[in-house]
Formats: C-alpha cells, structure tokens, sequence
C-alpha cells in the first residue's frame, strides 16, 4: 500500500471511505446498544450522586466568577466534561484495540478500497459520536436534577453541550488511537488509562477546581484541552453564556487532533502494514 501525505491523510477525514468505516461501527453498536449504552452513559450519573449530592452537603458553596455556588452545581458540568472526554477516550483504545486486534475487522477493510487512515478517521470518528452519546444522556439526566431543584443550570444549553462532546471527542479519539498502536497487549492498557485517562480527569476542573498559582501548574493547565472542556461547559450551564474557555477549547482540541492522529496513522502503518 503506498504512502500518502499528511495533508491527504488530514482530508480524508471526509471522505466517503471514512464514513463508511463510521456507518460500520454505528451499524453494530445499534445492535448492542442495550448492553453498551446505559452501563458507561450511568457512571458519570453514579459520581454526581456521589459527589454532587453527598460531598455537596459537607462542601457547601464555592466561588464561581466572583460568585458563591453549590458544590453539586459546581460539578455538575465537570461530570459532563468527564462524559465527554473519557468516552470517545476509552472507545478509541479499547474497542478499536478489539476490532484491530482480536476481531481482525481492519484487516477485512483493508481488502476493499479503504485505506488505514480511513480506517482510523473511522475509529475517531466513531469516538467523536459516543462521545456525544453519552453526554446526551448525562445532559438529560442533569436537566432533570435542575427540574426538582438539585442544581441550578441554565437547562436550555444543555443542547449544546453533546455537540461541543462530539468535536472534543475526535481529539481525544485520536489520542487514544496513539496507545491503541503502541500497546503490546491489552493488558497494557492500564498505563494510559491510570496515568493518563484518569489523573486527567480529575485535575482538570472537572470535580474541584485546581490552584494554578504555580506556574508550571498554570503551564499544565492551560494546554489541557479536558480544562477548557470543563470550563466551557461551567460557563454556558452556571453562567449561561459561553466565555474564552470556549475558544481555548477548540484550539487546543485542533492541535490535539491533528498531532495525535498523525503520529497514531504514522503508528498504526507500522504496526498493521508492518511498514
């Protein structure tokens, strides 16, 4: 299979073929989606009870743009940004690992006219749309908590927040799909996960907000796309409008996707095409 440029690689990203491998994995998860949707979309739910409704009552209030707010409202877009980032996360690692690996289901692709970075637009694609998915659901779930006065958000952005999950999740698909080429086995997979995935997670504003008076902390912060995440979502759902958070967002996600799905095509050709 011959090579192809970075800018060819980078457009393929709407090409029919991509799409294609997109409508595959949709296809399949549809018949599944009973086992595969409700798990993974109740776990951010399972954590707002936890630290929303339980940690809220000994928290309290905290400062928010000068303003006091309730913990659970604090969190509450947090949990969303957890949604959105650790889905199109783990969908790209693990699951693309399975189709790659053990279903063999790239190999078949590639015997038609799909090419590998097709297949890994597909893949990220795909991480894109759970992403949303996912976050749909935790939207929803929130929106209901607002109606019986749980937490006090701006519900109708809350429609915004599954498409702003979608583009986030390309890039972290993406960046999932540089371990998903490296890793031995799946086994490995719990170094990305623990030291990456999940200190992410937690350090990004997402259930506390993080001093940045150091400036390598302020340095780490600011070039964390999972922060700009979390923010954004705080400012359309507790402030109701979108700020700069908003902008730091897509730039950073922009250079996240494009970085990562070089080097993870770049990966992959080495490790399927054995080039």
């Amino acid at each position: 299979m011959s090579r192809v440029g970075p800018l060819r690689v980078l457009i393929a990203m709407a090409d029919w073929r991509s799409l294609a491998v997109l409508r595959r994995n949709a296809m399949v998860y549809l018949r599944n989606w009973r086992t595969v949707f409700l798990p993974p979309a109740m776990e951010p739910v399972v954590f707002f009870l936890a630290f929303g409704l339980g940690l809220g009552g000994y928290v309290g209030h905290l400062q928010y743009q000068g303003r006091p707010i309730e913990y659970a409202t604090y969190v509450a877009p947090g949990l969303l940004a957890y949604t959105a980032f650790s889905t199109p996360f783990f969908e790209a690692l693990y699951s693309s690992y399975v189709r790659m690996f053990y279903q063999k289901t790239w190999d078949g692709i590639l015997a038609t006219q799909v090419e590998l970075h097709h297949i890994a637009w597909g893949e990220v694609l795909w991480a894109g749309c759970r992403g949303m998915l996912n976050t749909a659901v935790v939207a929803l779930v929130l929106g209901v908590f607002d109606l019986f006065g749980f937490i006090h958000i701006h519900w109708p952005l809350l429609a915004l927040t599954p498409l702003v999950a979608c583009v986030a999740g390309w890039a972290f698909g993406a960046a999932a799909l540089v371990f998903t080429a490296i890793v031995p086995s799946i086994d490995h997979m719990n170094y990305p996960v623990f030291l990456l995935a999940v200190p992410l997670s937690l350090v990004s504003n997402t259930y506390f907000p993080v001093p940045i008076h150091h400036p390598a902390v302020a340095l780490l912060v600011h070039v964390n796309p999972v922060y700009y995440l979390a923010e954004s979502f705080r400012s359309l759902l507790v402030a109701g409008a979108p700020d700069a958070h908003l902008a730091g967002l897509f730039v950073t996600v922009s250079v996240l996707l494009v970085a990562a799905f070089l080097v993870s095509h770049r990966l992959l050709r080495r490790r399927v095409l054995g080039e």
